[in-house]
């Protein structure tokens, strides 16, 4: 029969997965009950590791006001705090549920009944309803808890305690000597308050910190928790935030292992506060290289904050293998400085080449930051937008770039004439620019910048010598492979330089100095294996290799006349 009224009640079965509901490892149930004592208004905590005998056992001993009902420990559910308690923390009414499954002595004081009491809770009594003894017992205050030391615990135990009183409010003695506590916002450069917690605000490097780590200290129980953090531009700081909670029931644990914050309002408004505080704090600094998108974010949230500081670093050519690339260091704050896109090393590097000759641009070049679109001092910068080689070769007149490859009939190395040319877009218009240029890559039909599939010119007259346009040809198309399977990076470097020098060579000096280039890098590795008072003579074609070894002139002797 279907009943007319039902109403919410714990099942007898969820008594017998009660050893479930926490981890029970001794950092959980010492951190638990440590909670515990702070609530029943504990000024001290101490704690006792006993061995010796067949157990070892754990005490853990407060000066609060004790337990008033014996039922309450054994009761799921029932706190048994105050009404301002419960209002500051939400308690659960598990808190020496963290226990079940261990051998148990609880000791109290009941001030109601200005008696001690005591009760022995045997391991299988967790999950049963069998009756437990109360006797009485001399204790005069606060609560005494004794636990049989399961063997998972021995290792970590004494750093387990120390670890939940690192962050505890209240003193806590480990066999006598006194554990170190550090506050929780420690090395903050800036704290506030906020609706019952302290924010504070650390410079931190990313690599310092991970998402695991804790954000949340509730009393000592630390927990992770997802809070905003603001990252500067380029090589500017990293800011981060930890919340202390004293008293804000709107931020909620997920009970009953508390590891983990609920998602509700409180949360969010809470993680509100962290934004504005991190502003604060950057506010303080006097100057940033915030993104503009963070900084109207700081703005609307009420932080007056100015523009970003209004340099940006001075432009370096990027090369292909990008573990070379590095911002330069140097700040250019001029007003008249010209912003570089994202260019290509093909396209990149000959043109800085080009450039260093002869600035076609009028002001220091300085390295795109993207980031900074919206700041008034950023927008109104002169930038180059695109960048290619006109390249004339007796009746042929072309271009390339890094994605135009040259025409079929051009022919590699010498050519007439090189021209840089770029595109500018400045206040709204778009500007036209160029500048004479010795050397110009172009990619491939399939852009893989290969040693023998990627174009090379230069120009006719330059005095540029063949291994220098093969140093500038390595860094703008040399990449190594990510492969595995690929040999190491060494290796892959030294074959590239060898192909690119013989085939720049070969196009600038002849087959015949190419082949000179290539031979004298097989050998040049081994003088060593010559005696100072030899000469070796080596002599190859394609049917023979003739190797004679004659003994090395003295030089000859000059005397004092002939000096004279």
């Amino acid at each position: 029969m279907i009943p007319a009224t039902i109403a919410t009640a714990v099942a007898p079965e969820t008594i017998a997965k009660v050893t479930r509901l926490f981890n029970n490892t001794a950092f959980d149930v010492v951190t638990e009950l440590f909670q515990n004592a702070r609530r029943a208004g504990a000024l001290a905590v101490a704690v006792l590791i006993q061995s010796g005998g067949p157990d070892t056992l754990l005490h853990i001993i407060d000066d609060g006001h004790g337990i008033a009902d014996p039922t309450s420990i054994v009761t799921l559910g029932r706190s048994g705090w105050s009404d301002e308690t419960r209002r500051m923390e939400d308690p659960a009414g598990m808190g020496v549920f963290s226990l079940a499954g261990r051998d148990v002595m609880v000791r109290s004081f009941s001030r109601p009944d200005r008696q001690g009491w005591m009760a022995h809770i045997p391991a299988s009594a967790w999950e049963t309803s069998r009756p437990i003894a109360i006797s009485p017992d001399p204790i005069s205050r606060g609560t005494a808890i004794t636990i049989k030391v399961p063997d998972s615990w021995l290792k970590t135990l004494a750093d387990d305690v120390a670890k939940a009183a690192k962050h505890y409010p209240l003193p806590v003695t480990l066999d006598g000597k006194a554990l170190p506590r550090e506050d929780w916002l420690a090395d903050a450069v800036h704290i506030e308050e906020w609706n019952g917690t302290r924010i504070g605000v650390f410079q931190k490097h990313p690599s310092s910190y991970t998402t695991h780590d804790g954000r949340l200290n509730f009393h000592g129980l630390t927990i992770p928790c997802k809070l905003p953090d603001v990252q500067e531009v380029d090589r500017g700081h990293h800011w981060i935030a930890r919340v202390d909670i004293f008293d804000a029931p709107q931020i909620q644990l997920v009970l009953p292992a508390r590891k983990e914050a609920i998602e509700n309002n409180g949360l969010t408004e809470l993680r509100r506060a962290v934004s504005i505080a991190i502003y604060r704090a950057i506010a303080a600094q006097g100057s940033h290289r915030l993104s503009a998108e963070r900084w109207r974010e700081a703005i609307d949230l009420g932080v007056d904050l100015p523009e970003a500081a209004a340099y940006l670093f001075a432009w370096i050519a990027p090369a292909a293998d990008s573990g070379r690339n590095y911002a330069s260091g140097e700040r250019t704050t001029d007003p008249a400085m010209v912003v570089m896109s994202d260019f290509d090393a093909l396209v990149a590097q000959p043109a800085a080449e080009a450039i260093a000759t002869h600035n076609p641009f009028g002001g220091p070049l300085v390295m795109a930051q993207d980031a900074f679109i919206g700041y008034r001092w950023y927008d109104v910068l002169a930038r180059v937008d695109d960048l290619r080689f006109r390249i004339v070769q007796g009746n042929l007149d072309f271009v390339v770039s890094a994605t135009l490859d040259a025409p079929a009939e051009a022919e590699d190395g010498w050519v007439d004439a090189i021209t840089l040319e770029a595109t500018i877009s400045h206040a709204g218009a778009s500007i036209e620019a160029s500048t004479a240029a010795d050397v110009a890559f172009a990619p491939d039909r399939w852009t893989c910048n290969s040693v023998d599939g990627t174009s090379i010119f230069v120009c006719r007259g330059s005095s540029r010598p063949s291994l220098a346009v093969a140093d500038l040809f390595e860094r703008a198309a040399f990449e190594p492979s990510s492969d595995s399977d690929a040999d190491s990076y060494d290796t892959q470097l030294e074959r590239f330089q060898a192909d690119a020098a013989e085939r720049i060579i070969g196009l600038l000096e002849g087959d015949n100095a190419a082949l000179e280039s290539r031979i004298r890098d097989k050998l040049s590795g081994h003088y060593f294996m010559v005696p100072a008072d030899r000469t070796v003579t080596v002599v190859i074609n394609r049917e023979r290799l003739e190797v004679k070894i004659v003994e090395r002139a003295a030089p000859p002797t000059v005397t004092n006349e002939e000096g004279a």
